[in-house]
């Protein structure tokens, strides 16, 4: 499916970002763990993660290549389920591209051009900015209530006891992968690995490192994504400042504010 969907596609335009990458990870207390959770309350808290009601937050995303290493200072912005802003602080040369998404859908600004061009739901699996994310992991189009059919689990690795959900799309979802694997912590949910399938293929895998208390809340503030056929490869993301629940205007999420906040 990851080919034929990339065939698909033209070449790559874009943004955890991600997505909204700036927002919180909603994570109530689970004493135990003992029984399996309801399938649904995990999906809708895997929809959560890095989501809070708004969020400000700077980070470094490191790209580590064979032949060249970049690193990229990205700013961003969210609110509720719909709005997210990022924008490349550094390096100088990129500095003002951003990617917006509202309710009408993802849009790229490329600073040096003024211009604003909107993201095809096509072009959700290409890379962003050469990185190993692609638009969809940057600001979530997809949902994973909405577009998947999923299960949990209890699994034991290392000796440790984890709770997985596997989730497989629904029919004509707009997503890339066949299969989805999601490790979390037992006792409140915290996400340490996730595994991105083609049919029985690992694909790629995502995990989430250096987890601290943010606001009462405990959120990975390390996330390294790593293609399974290029071990010398990687995509690394580090939140430097991170706030939740923060005044937030709507006038950043449009065309005026964006190009306001990416001159900054």
């Amino acid at each position: 499916m990851v080919n034929a969907h990339r065939r698909r596609t033209a070449a790559a335009a874009l943004c955890p970002i991600l997505v909204a990458l700036a927002t919180a990870l909603l994570v109530p207390a689970r004493a135990g763990a003992q029984s399996l959770p309801d399938l649904d309350e995990v999906m809708a808290h895997l929809d959560e993660l890095y989501r809070a009601t708004s969020a400000h937050a700077i980070m470094e995303m490191s790209v580590v290549r064979p032949r060249a290493s970049r690193d990229l200072t990205l700013e961003s912005w969210s609110k509720g389920k719909e709005m997210a802003l990022v924008v490349i602080r550094a390096p100088a040369r990129e500095a003002g591209t951003a990617t917006l998404r509202t309710a009408d859908g993802l849009w790229s600004y490329g600073a040096r051009a003024d211009r604003l061009i909107r993201i095809p739901t096509g072009l959700l699996s290409e890379s962003w900015m050469g990185s190993h994310l692609t638009n969809d992991d940057l600001i979530r189009e997809t949902s994973y209530e909405e577009d998947y059919e999923g299960e949990v689990s209890w699994t034991t690795r290392d000796g440790t006891r984890y709770l997985q959900v596997t989730m497989t799309p629904k029919p004509g979802a707009p997503v890339v992968y066949t299969r989805l694997v999601f490790l979390l912590t037992a006792e409140d949910w915290t996400p340490l690995l996730w595994e991105y399938y083609d049919r029985d293929k690992l694909v790629r895998t995502i995990s989430y490192e250096d987890v601290r208390v943010i606001a009462g809340r405990p959120l990975p503030m390390r996330m390294v994504v790593q293609p399974a056929d290029l071990p010398d490869e990687r995509t690394v993301i580090t939140y430097r400042e991170l706030e939740l629940d923060i005044a937030v205007d709507d006038e950043i999420f449009t065309s005026r504010g964006l190009r306001r906040v990416a001159g900054e």
